[in-house]
């Protein structure tokens, strides 16, 4: 495996077939904004346009303006589709709406802190790539006001005596952890820090079973484990992406525990989501291994096996233990011979399990452009490290952060 080459790979993708299908395809001429769906071939299917979706557009246009090449056509798309959000996409207070018709309307609210997060981080990158002020005044206070809701809910549901059951979603606080990455640059330190350290524990407090070495998907508001299917699930991309935070985290913060307990779990972790019969990586599994009551188990998300290649880099860069370029080598081949789309660009989201693909649209509700730049470019960096000749214990922390 030629690591260097791997790295230019890597990084070549995002500019070379990502971008260029969202330039050309994704975002609308006439009232602003992306689109909600379009089809493999630049066909629009919906031109309703959810919140996220302008989000990651802004986040991932403001982002290579920086990072790969600073294009003005980049800047002005991230800055347009930053007008058509901020104009439209709020009430009064400040609260972001879910999704919007095509000329701005509201269609429905936003129910949780998913949507406020991607907000933050969209503004946050284009503060960074422009340094207007007013962008970063949103960003900050986006995520003080949604943290705060966040926890005022969760107390809310904990002392509620009738409360009916609840089983709060690992993938708020790790949305929440890749925000705070990238927000450290420009949030008050003593808050920063703070909000570090609550999110650190309760990812390792209440996801986190130390006992059996595994990451739960979703857990009770006071963090304890639920047997029913829902409490049972695994999903390996959450995994991977928490374990990743975690790990970054961890070397920061000289913290050898709780990397050790990471990296045991990335281990333990792609063992066991493997499909050993078909190739790639399972979308979810049962904790007691019981038949699942979810159809799309065995679904093969292109999101899930990035995720899993960037945790792998980062686990073989910061231990001395075998086997995780091995699995990486593993994950690569089977992911260059299934997502990417050489015809029409971009790639494949999400694949049956024998690996042929689901939906073929490019753009949906669900998929974005956001994880598979950050990470595509994120897994080219480390592997820049890993060509490094030097000892085996190195930094992580990406530069686009």
């Amino acid at each position: 495996m030629d690591i260097k080459k791997l790295a230019d790979q890597y990084q070549a993708e995002v500019p070379q077939n990502i971008l260029p299908f969202w330039e050309k395809y994704a975002f609308d001429s006439l009232y602003g904004g992306v689109y909600e769906a379009v089809a493999e071939n630049g066909e629009v299917i919906s031109m309703d346009k959810p919140v996220i979706a302008q989000a990651q557009a802004i986040w991932a246009f403001a982002w290579a303006y920086q990072t790969i090449e600073p294009r003005p056509e980049w800047l002005e798309l991230a800055g347009a589709t930053a007008e058509f959000l901020l104009n439209n996409g709020r009430d009064k207070k400040g609260t972001w709406y879910h999704t919007l018709d095509r000329r701005g309307s509201l269609i429905s609210e936003s129910t949780d802190s998913t949507v406020s997060l991607y907000v933050v981080l969209a503004l946050g990158q284009l503060f960074k790539a422009t340094g207007e002020a007013y962008f970063v005044e949103v960003a900050q206070k986006t995520l003080v006001q949604t943290l705060k809701r966040r926890d005022a809910s969760l107390k809310k549901l904990l002392n509620d005596p009738n409360k009916q059951r609840y089983l709060k979603p690992l993938a708020e606080p790790a949305l929440i952890g890749q925000v705070l990455l990238e927000a450290e640059g420009y949030m008050d330190r003593k808050w920063y820090k703070n909000a570090l350290s609550n999110l650190i524990r309760e990812l390792t407090d209440d996801f986190y079973e130390k006992r059996t070495d595994v990451l739960l998907d979703r857990v009770t508001p006071e963090g304890h484990f639920w047997d029913c299917p829902e409490g049972r699930i695994i999903v390996p991309g959450h995994v991977f992406e928490t374990a990743g935070i975690l790990m970054e985290l961890a070397d920061r913060a000289r913290n050898r525990k709780l990397l050790n307990q990471m990296l045991d779990l990335v281990e333990l972790t792609i063992q066991a989501a493997w499909d050993e019969v078909y190739g790639g990586i399972y979308n979810k599994m049962d904790l007691k291994s019981l038949p699942s009551v979810y159809p799309d188990w065995h679904y093969k998300r292109a999101g899930v096996h990035l995720e899993a290649l960037q945790t792998l880099l980062k686990a073989h860069l910061l231990s001395a233990r075998k086997g995780y370029l091995e699995n990486f080598e593993k994950v690569h081949e089977y992911v260059w011979a299934h997502f990417p789309d050489a015809t029409n660009g971009e790639w494949y989201d999400e694949l049956d399990r024998t690996g042929q693909p689901i939906l073929r649209h490019k753009i949906t509700p669900q998929k974005g452009c956001l994880s598979t730049i950050r990470n595509l470019y994120g897994i080219g960096q480390l592997l820049g490290l890993a060509a490094d000749a030097k000892p085996a214990r190195r930094r992580v922390y990406s530069e686009s952060k």
